[in-house]
């Protein structure tokens, strides 16, 4: 005869509770035994991808510590410099901007030796150089309003069929962007995922009176807001940044000078050309 529990006359038993939890024990091992052959045949395959997580948690830590530094990487920085700099003394902001300042005469003849190759104007190559002359000289003012109106002009002969009518900074972005940039040219590295998104996300956005201010904390310069003096772009990295940008874009249009341009890039015409 099974127990009662004390004090309640007529209620289940011991033996009874013990029965209906191993029959729920039992219903519910039953029942969660396919999760776990499933699970059992997908830890393998986790294991396997391990060294994929471990490179995308890499690549997502040194994307986080360098653009917080508000600097754009160079390629000749090195991802194990930048790691290095993560770890060790110093900040990473101070660690890249000594790197730049140390190392620009090689950064400058890096830049000049790839440029001899890139499929842009003369023009542009001649005016390129003389932006690295005043940065090297320290005139970092007059980085950003040269280099954005020779982009423009370079874009323009390439998207617009050299026009001369207004074409605005979401038109240009669009022409990079329709012509295939963002199904043909994914960024291919750390660091020019971060240069990528910040084609994408600040170069080429409009001021306007409630933004405005947002962009003068920013380092990496704005087209609109350099050529109608909206924000004052005056620092070694502002400068620096503005000819990586520059150099970037330049690049872009080499790698992908054999892709056409879309029907729709922009209203000036859709035959590009390359002097």
């Amino acid at each position: 005869m099974s127990k009662e529990t004390p004090g309640s006359e007529g209620s289940i038993g011991y033996d009874e509770i013990l029965q209906l939890l191993r029959v729920a024990g039992e219903s519910f091992f039953k029942a969660i035994e396919p999760v776990a052959n499933a699970i059992s045949q997908v830890l393998p395959r986790i294991a396997q991808m391990q060294p994929f997580i471990e490179a995308f948690e890499r690549a997502n830590k040194i994307i986080d510590s360098v653009s917080k530094t508000g600097w754009l990487p160079h390629h000749t920085l090195g991802i194990d410099y930048i790691e290095e700099s993560i770890v060790g003394s110093g900040s990473l902001e101070s660690r890249i901007g000594e790197y730049y300042e140390k190392n620009w005469l090689d950064i400058r003849h890096e830049i000049e030796s790839r440029m001899a190759c890139y499929r842009i104007s003369e023009e542009a190559k001649q005016t390129f150089c003389e932006a690295m002359d005043a940065h090297e000289a320290g005139h970092y003012r007059c980085v950003c309003r040269v280099l954005f109106p020779e982009l423009d002009r370079e874009l323009r002969i390439q998207f617009f069929n050299d026009s001369t009518g207004r074409i605005g900074s979401k038109e240009m972005l669009d022409a990079l962007a329709n012509r295939g940039l963002l199904e043909d040219y994914l960024p291919r590295s750390i660091f020019s995922y971060i240069l990528f998104r910040q084609l994408v996300t600040q170069l080429y956005k409009n001021v306007k009176k409630s933004n405005r201010s947002q962009f003068e904390l920013r380092d990496v310069p704005n087209r609109h807001a350099a050529l109608h003096g909206l924000v004052r772009y005056t620092t070694h990295k502002h400068s620096m940044n503005m000819l990586i940008m520059t150099d970037y874009i330049f690049e872009i249009l080499t790698v992908t000078s054999h892709l056409p341009i879309q029907k729709n890039a922009g209203q000036h015409g859709n035959k590009r050309h390359t002097k």
